[in-house]
């Protein structure tokens, strides 16, 4: 009887295996910017984590980025002779104008440099010798990639993957939206660049207006010089990247319900907002934890990987500088990438680092403010730290992650221009260290995102699972992608409606007034 049994069982758990074999998984994932790096790291080592294979294209655009250990297959793409170039010299010059850049000229005057040597590099990828054979003998069952570049689109394609996912480290953007079918709500949803909150003007409402529309005519602009190297590497008959984006199941995005403008989506999109900070946090080493028992309060200062603090204007520095000098009961931890530079020269309460450990240090108990660039990455690590913020966006989004901020009344929103002006920022530093109110509603803040009822790393899992196995999910795909703007919003039906209603109003006008000519005529024979 129990050797009958061990063989039932043995026979079930080989009946069992084939259900929950590992998946393979293949990742586009250029090397530039460490919030873009830390979000698809994080999705390569919870797949890993749930049991499953990934390989990961890394093409390098920013070589001085130091890669993370993984327990992925990583397939390393040296740089182009463009991407060298741009590092070299293009990179500085467009991070420094971004510090003075404003509006829209300037914010493609700053990627502008970027784009060139993402297509350069995806062009060197595609030529490296042997790449595309070695891929083609894998048999991925999904792929996923980050919209900001569209090479691995035209890999997945080209290898015959039907299911793939697009991630999106930042909260929004309606160039990734639009291929979803997903509608535009420019009433009360700010665009990707947008400065507004969702309560706007009317003057607003039309620059959101014309600011939602850029990526759609900017993105095909992207577009073309893509389409004619996947065609001259692929064929004539390559599909079109907007046929190819089009076809992706689901889009997962870097955001926090919580803190999020609301907006209408379609089922392709999920929200996976904190994915790269869920693994928690590490307790401070004995030197950092030294520095922020310095003083009764420590005062956090970074704008991210990107902007870096070196490149700001001597004017930003200086007000800086003497800003802190006026707080000598507070240490200030400033995250600043050129030692030799000495930022921190005779000023007691300053400690420079060209590395901190951000995340650690935003949730340690002795941290007051986080004054941060509001990168969609430090915006996340920080809310759901339940960290009080001053936010100075730069560049891109971080306008709109500032915004976020400025709804839920956990922090203060300053423009980058005010850093010439000493006087604003110190009064803004007091009155929220000063100010209860914004630390009582940033822990309740953090306590609700760390207490949401379905985790972001379960989220990803479950859905790159189902979608691997019972992929491509054209189900979800709605007709309204298919359709144009006239029609999607329908734009014509409320013109041939409005055209009808005014012919019978004037039907009705002329008969009516046919009728009264009629009846005073009628009145005055009468009369005479």
């Amino acid at each position: 009887c129990g050797v009958v049994m061990r063989f039932s069982l043995i026979l079930l758990l080989v009946c069992w295996l084939p259900a929950v074999r590992g998946l393979k998984f293949l990742s586009y994932n250029p090397v530039y910017g460490r919030s873009h790096l830390t979000f698809m790291h994080a999705l390569h080592e919870t797949l890993i984590d749930a049991g499953h294979e990934v390989h990961v294209i890394t093409p390098i655009i920013d070589s001085r980025l130091k890669l993370e250990e993984t327990r992925a297959k990583v397939i390393l793409i040296p740089q182009s002779p463009e991407a060298i170039a741009y590092e070299g010299g293009a990179e500085a010059d467009m991070i420094s104008n971004a510090w003075v850049a404003e509006g829209m000229n300037g914010a493609m005057a700053t990627v502008r440099g970027l784009m060139n040597a993402w297509h350069k590099q995806c062009n060197f990828t595609l030529q490296y010798p042997g790449l595309m054979e070695q891929l083609a003998k894998e048999k991925y069952d999904a792929a996923v990639t980050e919209p900001i570049c569209f090479c691995g689109y035209g890999i997945f394609e080209k290898l015959g993957i039907a299911n793939v996912a697009s991630a999106l480290s930042t909260a929004s953007s309606e160039g990734s939206f639009r291929f979803t079918g997903a509608p535009s709500t420019p009433s009360y949803v700010p665009g990707v660049l947008g400065k507004y909150t969702d309560r706007m003007t009317f003057l607003e409402r039309v620059s959101n207006v014309i600011q939602m529309a850029f990526p759609y005519i900017f993105w095909p602009m992207l577009q073309g010089p893509y389409e004619e190297m996947f065609k001259q590497h692929f064929g004539p008959d390559f599909p079109t990247t907007e046929d190819v984006l089009i076809k992706t199941s689901l889009l997962f995005v870097n955001a926090e319900p919580i803190t999020e403008f609301p907006r209408l989506i379609t089922h392709k999109i999920i929200d996976i907002g904190g994915i790269s900070v869920a693994g928690g946090h590490k307790k401070l080493n004995e030197t950092w934890s030294n520095i922020l028992d310095l003083r009764k309060k420590t005062v956090l200062l970074s704008f991210g990987s990107v902007a870096k603090s070196y490149l700001m204007p001597d004017s930003y520095k200086e007000t800086i500088t003497m800003t802190i000098k006026k707080f000598p009961d507070v240490t200030f931890i400033w995250k600043y990438e050129k030692p030799e530079d000495q930022i921190s020269k005779g000023i007691d309460n300053l400690v420079e680092s060209t590395w901190v450990p951000q995340n650690d240090i935003l949730h340690d108990s002795r941290l007051s403010l986080f004054i941060t660039h509001c990168g969609q990455g430090s915006t996340i690590e920080s809310t759901r730290a339940g960290v009080p913020l001053i936010v100075i966006p730069v560049l891109g989004d971080q306008q709109r992650n500032a915004q976020t901020i400025k709804r839920i009344g956990t922090g203060v929103v300053l423009e980058k221009t005010i850093l010439a002006e000493g006087d604003t920022l110190e009064s803004t530093i007091r009155k929220v260290l000063e100010n209860e109110e914004y630390a009582r509603k940033a822990k309740n803040v953090g306590e609700m995102i760390r207490n949401r009822p379905f985790t972001a790393r379960d989220t990803f899992v479950k859905n790159m699972e189902f979608m691997a196995r019972y992929g491509p999910l054209r189900q979800l795909d709605h007709y309204g992608t298919q359709l144009n703007f006239f029609q999607y919003y329908c734009l014509d039906v409320f013109v041939f409606l409005s055209v009808i209603l005014l012919s019978v109003l004037g039907v009705l006008f002329f008969c009516l007034r046919a009728t009264f000519r009629k009846c005073f005529s009628l009145n005055k024979s009468k009369v005479d």
